[in-house]
């Protein structure tokens, strides 16, 4: 799993990251500390949260607009991970 965010910075991502234990990549798009991160171009994100299931060899498996805690769940079983 990972997801893009091109809005907010570094620290404020790793904080909630932290506080929420969450174990998934959060990929930099857009300007984040004055760093330019073409991730967003990259994967096509149009809109934030987008969120991509990506196996080992780097295929997207599932792609989600928005925070769909459901729909993550099902794409993530689908592709057997518990």
């Amino acid at each position: 799993m990972v997801a893009v965010n091109g809005i907010d910075s570094k620290d404020v991502i790793k904080k909630y990251v932290d506080e929420n234990k969450f174990t998934f990549q959060i990929a930099l798009a857009g300007k984040n500390g004055g760093k330019e991160y073409k991730v967003a171009d990259q994967y096509g994100v149009m809109a934030y949260p987008t969120n991509y299931l990506i196996d080992a060899k780097g295929k997207v498996l599932w792609r989600g607009v928005g925070f769909d805690e459901k729909a993550i769940r099902a794409a993530l079983e689908k592709a057997g991970v518990k």
